[in-house]
């Protein structure tokens, strides 16, 4: 397959002037036939009506066949006749010259016809009856005039000749023209592929050499991909520096741990630490591995969202329990949604873990509407100054004391985000702090429950194609 799309336009014009060719050839070959057919019947008509005006006007007898031969002009196509009397009786001429012509002829109406010879020479000719008033053998007589087809032929070569010479310097005429547009359309193409190739991992700078309002959007498209690339190569940077800054804290305990234990007659103590700071960088090497992995996680599946909401809080209401805290699922309605389960359970499973590490709230209410999930509680909330900080990867608020690394929030909004979904967080003042009570369908204690706090973190995912 031809990949060049400059050569494929190229052949594609070749190929329509090639069919634009043949079928002007043809009819200029059909034109050129009629018109020498035309002129060769014209000059035969010419050549037998001045015959019969010639014997008409003359005295006496039949002319004989010196005076015929004398008559018709010799040249390259030589006239041939036969002359025939009354009951087809021949007079003189040539016998193989016998026009095909209808049983019912008509005096003084010319008849054109073409007929071969035993050699099979072509020729065209005319039969053309009438009566003459002769002194001597008045009567009816036919003449047949014919002549030979090279003189047409000859014509419509001529013809041919000048359409081709024509029609080939049109063509090149024609395709250097269009060579010359190709290479002038696609200069400014040329151009972006090269300021395209310039541009690098430390180079993500917008193009801005004007281009033709055609190829502007694939411009405009190249710019907001450089944008992003550099956008994310920023974040991905960011985050490695986080977790490179993340990671050191609890290496450099694990080196401090472990020569204190192997300098200290009772390690214990100093190996459980090293275990929680191992297992506190395990937790943050998989939060950073969820969200390198999960991109390739189908996100177009359709699933019932009640039922994936009533599993995770299935599975976590044993903690909820243990952290004193009464959590009620309410369902409120089913609806097939298009997402991804396993990243909407990974999202819950976040939201609800930070409800225990953070929040410190008496009650939690998990709401599954027909196009969104709710998670309410009635805890300390964020302070108002960090609700726009706390989606940042690896931002912890103002004296949290509670083990972590700020990236809970994080990956629930890009989870959501890669499933098609949006997560917004805000606060709920005292006059709305019961909106994680009341009665459920489904739940642990507090199905009725009292608030017990003073405020509140209400937590909304939207599905946006339900």
């Amino acid at each position: 397959m031809i990949r060049s799309l400059r050569l494929r336009l190229l052949l594609l014009f070749i190929a329509v002037l090639t069919l634009t060719a043949v079928a002007g050839w043809s009819l200029v070959r059909i034109q050129a036939q009629r018109l020498a057919s035309n002129l060769q019947d014209e000059n035969l008509a010419a050549m037998a009506f001045g015959f019969f005006s010639s014997v008409t006007a003359s005295a006496g007898s039949w002319v004989t066949p010196e005076e015929l031969e004398t008559f018709f002009p010799s040249d390259l196509d030589q006239y041939y006749y036969r002359l025939l009397g009354p009951q087809g009786a021949y007079i003189s001429g040539y016998n193989f010259v016998q026009i095909p012509v209808p049983a019912d002829v008509e005096s003084g109406v010319p008849y054109f016809g073409d007929f071969e010879d035993s050699s099979g020479n072509r020729y065209r000719g005319i039969s053309l009856r009438l009566y003459l008033d002769q002194p001597d053998y008045p009567g009816w007589v036919t003449l047949e005039v014919a002549q030979s087809t090279r003189g047409q032929q000859r014509l419509i070569g001529e013809q041919m000749r000048a359409f081709g010479f024509a029609a080939t310097s049109i063509a090149l005429i024609a395709l250097a023209a269009v060579i010359a547009l190709l290479l002038l359309a696609f200069r400014p193409l040329q151009r972006l592929a090269i300021s395209v190739e310039r541009r690098g991992q430390h180079d993500l700078s917008p193009i801005r050499q004007p281009v033709p309002p055609e190829v502007q959007p694939l411009k405009d498209r190249l710019n907001r991909l450089f944008t992003n690339l550099e956008e994310a190569q920023a974040a991905k940077d960011r985050v490695i520096g986080n977790a490179a800054h993340q990671l050191r804290t609890p290496l450099t305990a694990i080196r401090l741990h472990a020569n204190l234990a192997a300098n200290s007659q009772l390690p214990e103590a100093h190996i459980k630490l090293i275990d929680q700071e191992a297992a506190d960088a395990a937790k943050l090497t998989e939060s950073l591995l969820k969200l390198e992995q999960t991109p390739h996680v189908k996100t177009d599946e359709t699933f019932d969202l009640c039922e994936v909401c009533r599993a995770v809080f299935q599975d976590w209401e044993p903690s909820l329990t243990r952290a004193n805290i009464q959590a009620t699922f309410v369902h409120q309605g089913t609806r097939q949604v298009r997402g991804a389960s396993a990243l909407l359970a990974e999202v819950l499973s976040n939201l609800i873990d930070n409800v225990i590490q953070h929040s410190r709230a008496p009650n939690m209410r998990l709401v599954c509407a027909a196009d969104r999930v709710e998670i309410i509680d009635t805890g300390v909330g964020v302070q108002d100054g960090e609700i726009d900080l706390i989606h940042e990867r690896f931002f912890r608020g103002q004296g949290s004391t509670a083990p972590g690394h700020g990236l809970g929030l994080s990956i629930a909004a890009e989870f959501c985000a890669r499933f098609g979904a949006r997560l917004t967080t805000q606060n709920l003042g005292p006059d709305r702090a019961d909106v994680a009570g009341g009665a459920g369908e489904t739940g642990g204690p507090g199905e009725t429950g009292e608030t017990g706090g003073a405020g509140g973190f209400h937590v909304e995912i939207r599905f946006m194609d339900v």
